[in-house]
């Protein structure tokens, strides 16, 4: 987990209320519920998120659950997105 991609991670709105959509572990299909992204780029964030280390994925049936890594980027995530 660098440094540099963590911030790149938190550096954007729409993926810090992804973060936000994620305090339960959610698939694609109930992420799309929640934002206003297509999916192309809700996915694009998604790899982003991944490759920063702060959220994980697992495997339900067919299906792949996202989820954030720890409480902390939940209590990270909701301090930042307070700052609005």
């Amino acid at each position: 987990m660098s440094k540099d991609n963590v911030y790149r991670a938190f550096s954007n709105e729409q993926r810090l209320n992804l973060l936000n959509c994620l305090s339960k572990p959610q698939n694609v299909g109930d992420l799309m519920g929640h934002c206003t992204l297509t999916q192309s780029a809700l996915s694009q964030h998604l790899k982003v998120l991944r490759d920063a280390g702060v959220v994980k994925t697992c495997r339900d049936g067919k299906e792949v659950v996202y989820c954030v890594k720890s409480k902390k980027i939940t209590q990270i995530t909701k301090l930042l997105l307070n700052l609005k």
